[in-house]
C-alpha cells in the first residue's frame, strides 16, 4: 500500500498558505539539547536527484568517504598511492530506507512535541536515466509520492519541458497561481504523457513546487506558490520559501519559459520573508536551487564545508537574517556549512550532492514563546549516506515495474563502437571547455540525419553543446538505452541558414569572460575546423579566416545550412548568434539521428579535434 505523506508525522496538522545515523555534523552551532518548552523539527533534504529511480553504477555509486590511512584525499605524492576511502551508494528504494529510518530515530528520539518533513531543493527530474526520463519523468514523480516528499523548490531542470510541462506535473498546485493544467490535460495517454497503467497511473506530484522568484509575465505574480508553511503539533509554524537559481533561462530553452521573468534569488526571498512574519512565522527556512563549490573535508569526505565558494555564499551574504537556514543545489556538491548571515549570527547552509547519494539531516529547536530557531540550542546539519542495506520494497515494486517496461525497448541493440565515447577529448574528466569525442559523434549524426531529409535544406555542419550530453558510452554493443541516456531531453534536430559572420559570432560566444574555466565550447560535425586563441580579447578569440567547412574557408557574406538542437537553434546557453539564423525548420527528436547514425554500424570514435588553439594562425588573418 502506498506511503501517506507524512505517515511519521502523522498527527501533523499540515497546513499550506498561499502563498543509520552518522557521527555529530560538522555544521552544528554550540549544539545542546532543546529546552522542554521547545518543538524539534527535522528536515530531510535532498537536491539534483534527476530520476535516478534505479540503482546507479560506475562512479556515480561511488561515495567517496574518507581520505583513508595516510589521511590524505587523493594520490599520496610520497608513496604514489591513493588508499581513498568510497561506499556504494544511491537508488531510490534505499533513498527511501534511509528517510525512513532517519525519521524513525528522530521520532523516538525526541522527548517533547516534533515534526519531521522531507524536502527538496530542484533538479528532482530531467537530465535523467532512460526509464524515467522516456516517460517524461512520471516515474519520478510516482516514486517521490510513495516517498511522501512533502514540498520542493524548482530546478532548472523543471523547466527543461518548459513552463506548461511543469505545471502539469504539478498537482498539488493545481488551481492555484498560474498552474491551470491537470495530469492528463494536454496529453494523450500512454503515448506522450501518463504512461503508467496497472497501479501506476499518472496524478501528478502530490507535493508542491515553490518558485517565489519565477514570475509569469502577465499577472507578475509567482507562476507557483512562492512558499509553504507546515504547523507542528505545538501550533508553531514553519515556512519554505523556494527559489530557483536566476540563470535558468540561459541553460533551458528560451521559447520554453517566454511566459515568465526570473528575477534575483535573493531579492525574491527578502519580499517573502516580512509576508510570512506578518502571518505569524518566524521560522522561516530557504530551499534555492543554486549553491556552491567545496572541497573534500576532514575526516569525512561529504560533511564538511571546506573553502566554501560561489553564488551560494553571495546570496546567503544577502538574505535576511530572519531566515535561518538555506538548503541549497545545482552545483553538485556536499557540504554542511555555518556561514554568517547578513547580522553576523550562525545560519546553516547545506547541499546533498546528487542523484540520491546522500540526504541531509537538518535537527532544528523551534522556541514555544516565540516561534522562532532558537539557534543556540539544537541546530545543526549532517550528511547521511544512501547505503544499498536493505531496499525498500514499495519503493522497489515501481521501480520493478518501470524498468519492465522501458527494458522492452531500451536493451535492444543498435549497434557497436570500437572506442570509448566520451565527454573529453583527452583523459577521461568530463569537462565542458573543450570539444569531445562524444560530442562529434552527435553532431555527425544529427548532420548525417539532417541531411537525409530533404525538407532540412542539405546542412553542411552540426553544432552540438556539452551540456546536452549526459553520460559516456563504453566501447562495444550500444543499446537505444544508452543513446537515449546521452541526450535524454528530447531536444529536435532543426536546420537555419546563418551567414558566415554569425557562424564565427557563435564561435566566439564559446570563450567567455577571462576564466576558461567557463567556456562553452561547441564540438562540431567532422570537416569543421577552425583556430582561436583565448589570450586575445573577448568577441576576438577565433580567427575568422580560419574557419573552413570541407576544406573551404567560409564567407562572412556567405550563407549555409547549419543544423543544431532545439535548444541551442533558439539561443540556449546563450548562444545568441543562432537567434539571427533564417528559415528555420524542425526535424527529427536527437536520439533518433544516433539510432539512424549507428543502426547496424560498427564505429570508430571521431578525433573531436576541430578546434585548434594557437597563438599563430595558419592563414592570413
Amino acid at each position: 500500500m502506498r506511503r501517506t505523506r507524512l505517515s511519521l508525522a502523522a498527527a501533523l496538522a499540515f497546513a499550506t498558505s498561499a502563498g543509520l545515523v552518522a557521527a555529530p555534523a560538522v555544521a552544528d552551532a554550540a549544539p545542546k539539547n532543546a529546552g522542554a518548552t521547545d518543538v524539534t523539527v527535522q528536515l530531510l533534504a535532498m537536491n539534483d536527484f534527476h530520476g535516478r529511480i534505479s540503482e546507479t553504477s560506475g562512479a556515480d555509486s561511488q561515495l567517496l568517504t574518507s581520505p583513508g590511512p595516510d589521511g590524505i584525499y587523493g594520490v599520496n605524492p610520497a608513496t604514489g598511492v591513493n588508499d581513498d576511502v568510497s561506499t556504494v551508494v544511491g537508488g531510490s528504494a534505499h533513498v527511501a530506507t534511509t528517510v525512513e529510518s532517519l525519521q524513525k530515530e528522530f521520532t523516538s528520539g525526541s522527548s517533547g512535541p516534533s515534526a519531521s518533513f522531507f524536502v527538496g531543493a530542484g533538479d528532482l527530474i530531467s537530465a535523467s536515466t532512460f526509464e524515467s526520463s522516456v516517460y517524461k519523468d512520471e516515474p519520478t514523480i510516482e516514486v517521490f509520492n510513495a516517498m511522501g516528499l512533502d514540498v520542493s523548490a524548482v530546478g532548472n531542470h523543471e523547466f527543461d519541458r518548459g513552463t506548461e510541462e511543469l505545471r502539469r506535473i504539478s498537482a498539488a498546485t493545481d488551481g492555484t497561481y498560474t498552474d491551470d493544467v491537470t495530469a492528463c490535460e494536454g496529453v494523450t495517454e500512454g503515448v506522450d504523457g501518463c504512461f503508467g497503467a496497472d497501479g501506476h497511473e499518472f496524478e501528478g506530484a502530490e507535493f508542491p513546487y515553490l518558485a517565489a522568484n519565477v514570475l509569469d509575465k502577465a499577472t507578475g505574480r509567482p507562476m507557483l506558490p512562492p512558499y509553504q508553511i507546515f504547523t507542528t503539533p505545538a501550533d508553531q509554524k514553519i515556512a519554505l520559501i523556494g527559489v530557483v537559481t536566476e540563470t535558468t533561462p540561459t541553460i533551458v530553452s528560451p521559447t520554453g519559459v517566454e511566459d515568465v521573468t526570473f528575477i534575483d534569488e535573493a531579492d525574491a526571498v527578502n519580499e517573502w520573508v516580512p509576508k510570512l512574519q506578518a502571518k505569524g512565522v518566524q521560522a522561516i527556512g530557504v530551499l534555492v536551487h543554486e549553491g556552491g563549490v567545496v572541497g573534500n573535508a576532514m575526516p569525512t569526505a561529504y560533511d564538511g564545508c571546506a573553502d566554501l565558494t560561489g553564488p551560494i555564499a553571495e546570496i546567503n551574504s544577502r538574505i535576511s537574517p530572519a531566515v535561518d537556514l538555506i538548503v541549497s543545489g545545482h552545483t553538485h556538491n556536499a557540504y554542511n556549512c555555518t556561514l554568517q548571515d547578513p547580522s553576523g549570527a550562525p545560519r546553516l547552509v547545506t547541499q546533498a550532492g546528487y542523484y540520491g547519494r546522500l540526504v541531509t539531516d537538518i535537527r532544528l529547536s523551534l522556541d514555544r514563546g516565540t516561534g522562532d530557531v532558537n539557534r543556540t540550542a539544537t541546530y545543526r546539519a549532517t550528511n547521511v549516506a544512501v547505503t544499498r542495506t536493505a531496499p525498500d520494497a514499495e519503493i522497489q515494486s515501481i521501480v520493478d515495474y518501470w524498468n519492465a517496461r522501458a527494458n522492452v525497448t531500451g536493451n535492444v541493440v543498435v549497434g557497436t563502437v570500437t572506442g570509448d565515447l566520451l565527454r573529453a577529448r583527452n583523459g577521461t574528466t568530463v569537462v565542458r571547455n573543450d570539444e569531445s569525442v562524444l560530442g562529434t559523434f552527435v553532431a555527425n549524426a544529427q548532420l548525417a540525419g539532417a541531411q537525409a531529409r530533404d525538407e532540412l535544406g542539405d546542412p553542411v555542419v552540426a553544432f552540438m553543446n556539452p551540456g546536452g550530453l549526459r553520460t559516456d558510452i563504453t566501447a562495444g554493443e550500444v543499446t537505444y538505452r544508452e543513446l537515449f541516456e546521452v541526450q535524454p531531453f528530447s531536444n529536435t534536430v532543426n536546420a537555419l541558414t546563418l551567414t558566415g559572420a554569425a557562424i564565427d559570432d557563435v564561435l566566439e560566444q564559446q570563450f567567455r569572460g577571462a576564466d576558461p574555466a567557463v567556456d562553452l565550447v561547441l564540438s562540431t560535425s567532422d570537416g569543421f575546423r577552425y583556430e582561436y586563441d583565448r589570450g586575445r580579447a573577448e568577441g576576438d578569440r577565433v580567427f575568422d579566416c580560419s574557419i573552413s567547412i570541407g576544406g573551404a574557408p567560409i564567407s562572412p557574406t556567405g550563407t549555409y545550412r547549419v543544423t543544431a538542437n532545439s535548444f541551442l537553434a533558439v539561443g540556449g546557453d546563450s548562444f545568441t548568434a543562432f537567434t539571427t539564423g533564417t528559415e528555420q525548420v524542425t526535424g527529427p527528436v536527437d536520439v533518433d539521428t544516433a539510432v539512424e547514425y549507428l543502426q547496424g554500424q560498427t564505429l570508430t570514435p571521431p578525433a573531436g579535434d576541430h578546434a585548434i588553439p594557437t597563438s599563430t594562425p595558419s592563414c592570413a588573418p
